[in-house]
């Protein structure tokens, strides 16, 4: 990716987590990225594949963060907790949170939902495959059982998600029982 496209959905992934999708506009996202507008539409041909691109690319910046803070711990715990923390950092500074607070402020049409699917879908998959890694320490260790299937894999990352998405809007910042009662959780699960 070139150093201008990379400023450029840089550029969108701030301004939305500052302002919300108010903010995408293009004249707005040249000066914050610190190139001229046509440079923005060298790039991209539309607000919506702007859009997409900055979505596709915060979730890979996430995946990134999240398998590198997982391959650099030792141990099944402090797997889990780094997992459980690049999350909380997800849901309590990154800018999804406000696709799943407000989805009807998003510049959203059919088209872009069908667009968005397949990079979920992706990312989905490259969590799952991470917690699986996770898993498998534990497995090692023996902690936890193997899984019966993947649906557990699921469940306990759709269970993280969720809860931390839910404590955060009651503004509950307790993050170290949350990550402790979700541990317990996994392990009691796969025991």
């Amino acid at each position: 990716m070139s150093d201008k496209k990379e400023k450029i959905l840089k550029a969108v992934l701030e301004l939305f987590l500052e302002n919300g999708a108010g903010s995408l506009k293009v004249s707005k996202i040249a000066t914050k990225a610190d190139v001229g507008k046509g440079t923005v539409y060298e790039y991209f041909n539309s607000k919506e594949d702007l859009f997409i691109g900055a979505v596709e690319y915060g979730l890979d910046l996430m995946t990134d963060m999240i398998s590198e803070k997982v391959t650099i711990t030792a141990t099944f715990k402090d797997s889990f907790f780094s997992l459980v923390d690049c999350i909380f950092d997800i849901v309590l500074k990154g800018p999804f949170i406000s696709l799943a607070a407000n989805p009807g402020s998003m510049p959203f049409t059919g088209e872009t939902i069908s667009r968005l699917k397949p990079i979920i879908e992706n990312a989905h998959k490259s969590f799952l495959k991470l917690l699986g890694t996770i898993i498998n320490k534990g497995v090692e260790e023996g902690i936890l059982a193997p899984p019966k299937s993947d649906e557990y894999l699921h469940l306990i990352l759709v269970m993280v998600t969720n809860m931390t998405m839910q404590q955060t809007r009651k503004g509950s910042r307790d993050m170290e029982s949350l990550k402790q009662f979700y541990y317990d959780a996994c392990v009691k699960l796969l025991s």
